[in-house]
């Protein structure tokens, strides 16, 4: 007799609590979570759960980002989520990781996790002159869409904002509830379970 794999027990039973984890880059896999948050949007719609009554989720971060199309896609689905979503940033969430983690209906940082935003950066631009034009100004639209999320999701100030966003700007945990990014530092676990 063989026994089931103890990775997928594990992942059953923390997605039985509604726990899903992006501890990877973010790439076209991340849509597997979107279909999890789908679907318990769905079960809590079918229960006729009002959303206060409905058990949140709880994302557990530790990303050091990736794709920007799949990045927005899952903010998109958290901040449309009626189901609350807690995200939760336990060691590193940067570039889009930190906009998912700014997306969540409530924000939690472990204590010596940090969070780093900046303007992205592009690879394999390429082509004709027209299809690098094209993809330049692709990437600016996107950049300046970028800004204004991150300006919508925390207390940055703008002109504080434009000062840092060329560069990689990091944050302790302190300073990621400080700047807005994230709503509190965690003291103890149940508030998150």
């Amino acid at each position: 007799m063989q026994l089931p794999d103890p990775g997928l027990v594990n992942f059953y039973r923390l997605a039985e609590n509604r726990i899903v984890y992006l501890d990877a880059e973010i790439d076209e896999s991340v849509l597997e979570l979107q279909k999890m948050i789908f679907s318990w949007n769905l079960e809590d719609k079918d229960m006729g759960l009002p959303t206060e009554n409905r058990q949140p989720i709880v994302l557990i971060i530790d990303s050091p980002g990736g794709m920007l199309d799949e990045t927005m896609s899952i903010c998109s689905t958290i901040k449309l989520s009626k189901t609350p979503i807690y995200t939760v940033n336990v060691a590193q969430a940067y570039s889009g990781a930190a906009l998912i983690f700014m997306s969540g209906h409530r924000r939690f940082v472990f204590p010596y996790a940090k969070t780093m935003i900046h303007s992205g950066g592009t690879t394999g631009i390429g082509g004709t002159f027209e299809q690098t034009e094209a993809a330049q100004k692709l990437y600016r639209k996107q950049i300046a869409e970028m800004g204004d999320y991150i300006l919508a999701n925390s207390k940055i100030e703008q002109k504080v904002f434009k000062r840092n966003q060329a560069k990689d700007w990091y944050f302790t945990a302190q300073e990621a509830v400080d700047y807005g990014l994230a709503d509190e530092v965690i003291a103890d676990l149940d508030s998150i379970l």
